[in-house]
């Protein structure tokens, strides 16, 4: 995880937002794929110029991969 590249108050905040997406899909989604998916969403925003966003996005781009992913699993489960 991209942890050394943002301050304590963003990372404590994209904590939280981990936190909540974890409470929303607790029983659906195994919070290590959560956290792998926080992860490399954190990656994703690296290089963000607005750090004060970081946790926003990495809530926004967990939740649509977690729903990607659910998604192609019932796909491929009623093929």
């Amino acid at each position: 995880m991209a942890t050394n590249t943002f301050d304590a108050t963003v990372l404590k905040q994209v904590a939280s937002e981990v936190r909540n997406i974890k409470a929303e899909y607790r029983g659906v989604v195994p919070e290590e794929s959560i956290d792998e998916v926080a992860g490399e969403s954190l990656e994703r925003l690296a290089n963000s110029r607005v750090p004060q966003f970081v946790p926003l996005f990495v809530g926004r781009f967990t939740r649509e991969r977690l729903r990607e992913l659910l998604r192609n699993q019932r796909q491929s489960k009623a093929s």
